[in-house]
């Protein structure tokens, strides 16, 4: 997870070329389900969407790979403990809408089924409402997204066949497809949480939603309603 200190994104979005053609337009967010960074990004990148009428992706950025499948305790150091409640009071501090209940799950947990399940979603066209069913097990649900079980629950609050995704999972189906996803974004050197591509302009670690706004509108993309468009849903 990582904390943006500077206005390198806002800076990237005076770069940027000029695009008009939103269904053309790409916007990826690289992030780990275990990032409460990346637990505040949702709402931002779905209004972004509704807003803009682009399209956005969810792409595994696997930020603890070196935690067991069972999971590990957090290091229990008094300077340890103390990070991980900055962060807490920083997240929610930024976006107290969006973490009212929410709270820091008990051990680190291992988030690759997590990523395999997304890739089941993504063949069911369900990525988005799934990742935001999967941080709310996480983040507000208290569950261990290494589960399967967890991974269900997820799918049974958005609509997917928790039995079908329960059967992918066990049989390992999606898990060459997951580290491929994971390898693009090493491939990327994506090292925060989260790393969003709009269009062109790369941006690091969270920001406002108005330095968004600014970057994807320096790139030709309006707001629907004002370029006098209706989405379509």
């Amino acid at each position: 997870m990582h904390e943006p200190t500077d206005n390198q994104a806002a800076k990237a979005g005076d770069e940027a070329p000029a695009m008009t053609d939103r269904s053309k337009f790409m916007v990826a967010v690289f992030a780990d389900f275990v990032c409460p960074y990346s637990f505040i990004t949702i709402d931002q990148m779905d209004r972004l969407g509704e807003e803009y009428g682009v399209r956005v992706l969810w792409r595994p950025h696997w930020l603890h790979p070196d935690t067991p499948p069972e999971g590990k305790p957090f290091d229990g150091d008094p300077a340890a403990v103390a990070r991980r409640a900055a962060v807490m009071d920083w997240v929610k501090e930024m976006s107290p809408e969006h973490t009212a209940g929410m709270r820091f799950p008990d051990h680190m947990q291992n988030s690759f089924l997590a990523f395999e399940a997304l890739e089941f979603a993504v063949d069911q066209e369900r990525s988005m409402p799934f990742k935001s069913a999967v941080f709310s097990q996480l983040w507000k649900e208290g569950g261990d997204i290494s589960k399967v079980a967890t991974l269900q629950k997820a799918a049974e609050s958005c609509g997917l066949d928790a039995d079908a995704l329960g059967q992918a999972l066990r049989a390992r189906q999606y898990s060459q497809r997951a580290m491929a996803a994971v390898m693009q974004a090493r491939s990327l050197d994506v090292t925060a949480t989260p790393t969003m591509f709009i269009g062109r302009t790369r941006v690091n670690g969270w920001h406002y939603y108005e330095v968004i706004q600014t970057i994807i509108e320096k790139q030709g993309i309006m707001p629907l309603v004002s370029a006098g468009e209706v989405q379509q849903h």
